[in-house]
């Protein structure tokens, strides 16, 4: 016949086994002990395809005071500053809203410093908000430059719904400048549709390496492979365009080719119209957001 446990035995037992239920299984790690690539809040990012992530250079969460000559710093060597246009707050948390007015000059931009690498990947989440005025446009533009060397950009990606100053569509540019604003070469890469609605979240990234480009935003893809796209970067500006639009988050890795890139390109770029790249001739009524 079994002895019962006493009351003292039958406590210290059940302490016992309340710490073997919650302790980790085998070598399952803890979640604090996870590396953290996504990011502060662990969310996971976009997939890649031409590139492969290598070390997080920044990971812009909104959590810093931005605007004017605020300067949000997220490291010794990278900060950001988002000094043309209007920023505030939304009302949620660290989203971050631009807004522009006729006679603030400049559309709003906001630009990632000490981003010393030539291969990247550039992820950013956003949405347009709606057009209510004349002068309200819906415009969304990564460019990656290497100033002050370089005027212009070495890559434009635009998702340009209704801007006017460019073509509108899903575009890759490559710009340069002299010093007096004349042009020296301007590509238009590619040019392929675009389908947005406002206050829907979009993510948008930009994947750099070598010659190579790619440009994604949901369903959308836009591709180039040109000599210039190789060209050293130590910059990226977001630009916006003159009806309100928020930010919630930017990050920007340093990045690598990716092995399986050259067996899965003609199946991930099926979906494109196909485009040449020629000398782009726009005509442009106004330089000033160049």
């Amino acid at each position: 016949m079994q002895t019962p446990f006493k009351s003292s035995q039958k406590l210290v037992f059940l302490i016992v086994l309340g710490c073997w239920l919650v302790a980790p299984l085998g070598n399952t790690p803890s979640r604090s002990a996870e590396p953290n690539e996504a990011g502060k809040s662990r969310t996971t990012p976009v997939d890649t395809w031409l590139a492969k992530r290598g070390a997080l250079i920044l990971d812009d969460d909104g959590s810093l005071q931005r605007g004017g000559k605020t300067i949000a710093r997220f490291s010794e060597a990278t900060k950001a500053q988002a000094s043309a246009g209007l920023w505030t707050r939304s009302g949620k948390q660290n989203i971050w809203r631009s807004t522009w007015k006729p006679g603030m000059g400049h559309t709003p931009v906001a630009s990632y410093r000490g981003i010393n690498a030539d291969d990247l990947v550039i992820e950013v989440t956003f949405r347009y908000g709606e057009m209510t005025e004349p002068w309200h446009h819906q415009c969304f533009r990564i460019a990656v430059d290497d100033r002050p060397e370089v005027t212009g950009h070495i890559v434009s990606a635009w998702a340009n719904p209704n801007n006017d100053f460019i073509e509108q569509g899903f575009l890759l540019q490559h710009i340069r400048k002299h010093k007096d604003k004349t042009i020296i070469e301007d590509l238009l890469l590619d040019q392929q549709s675009l389908q947005v609605q406002a206050h829907q979240w979009y993510t948008a990234v930009l994947e750099i390496v070598d010659d190579e480009a790619l440009f994604r935003m949901g369903h959308h893809v836009a591709y180039a492979k040109a000599t210039q796209i190789g060209m050293p970067k130590n910059l990226v500006s977001l630009t916006l365009g003159t009806t309100w639009h928020e930010i919630k988050r930017v990050r920007i890795w340093q990045a690598t080719s990716n092995s399986s890139w050259l067996s899965r390109k003609k199946k991930s770029l099926e979906s494109r119209t196909e485009f040449t790249p020629h000398i782009h001739d726009y005509n442009r009524d106004n330089e000033s957001q160049r």
